[in-house]
C-alpha cells in the first residue's frame, strides 16, 4: 500500500531531521533557530505533499455521494486549520506570540470566507422559510 510506505518514509525522515537538529544545536547554536525554522517548513511542506494531500484526495473520494462542495470544504478547512495551528505554534515557540495569533486568526477568516457561499445560500433558504 502506498500510504504505508509513505508513512514509514516520513517516520525515518523525521528521525533524520531530529538528529540533524540535535547536531546543529551542538555545533552551531547561534544558527539553530534559523536552521530549525527552515527545516521545519521544508519538512512540513514535504509532509503535506507526500501524505496529507494524497490522503485528502482519497478521503474526498469516499464522500463523493454527498452534495458537491461540502466534503471538499470540510476536509480542506480541517487541513488548513491544522496547518495553521502548527505554524502558529512554531512561531509562538520562537517568541513571537502576537504574530502567531494574527496568522492563526487570518487563516480562520480565510476558512470562513471559503464557506460564505454556502452560508449565504443557507441564510437565504432560512429567510424564505421564515417569511412564508
Amino acid at each position: 500500500m502506498v500510504i504505508d510506505d509513505g508513512l514509514m518514509i516520513i517516520l525515518v525522515q523525521s528521525i533524520v531531521v531530529f538528529l540533524i537538529l540535535l547536531l546543529i544545536s551542538f555545533s552551531v547554536p547561534k544558527l539553530q533557530p534559523l536552521l530549525y525554522a527552515a527545516i521545519f517548513f521544508y519538512f512540513l511542506f514535504h509532509l503535506l505533499n507526500t501524505i496529507v494531500f494524497p490522503f485528502g484526495k482519497y478521503f474526498v473520494a469516499l464522500f463523493e455521494p454527498l452534495p458537491e462542495p461540502f466534503a471538499k470544504l470540510l476536509i480542506g478547512s480541517a487541513i488548513l486549520f491544522y496547518v495553521s495551528e502548527l505554524i502558529a505554534k512554531h512561531i509562538s515557540e520562537a517568541g513571537y506570540g502576537s504574530l502567531a495569533s494574527m496568522t492563526h486568526f487570518a487563516v480562520k477568516i480565510a476558512i470562513l470566507t471559503l464557506w460564505m457561499q454556502q452560508t449565504a445560500t443557507l441564510i437565504d433558504l432560512l429567510s424564505k422559510l421564515i417569511t412564508k
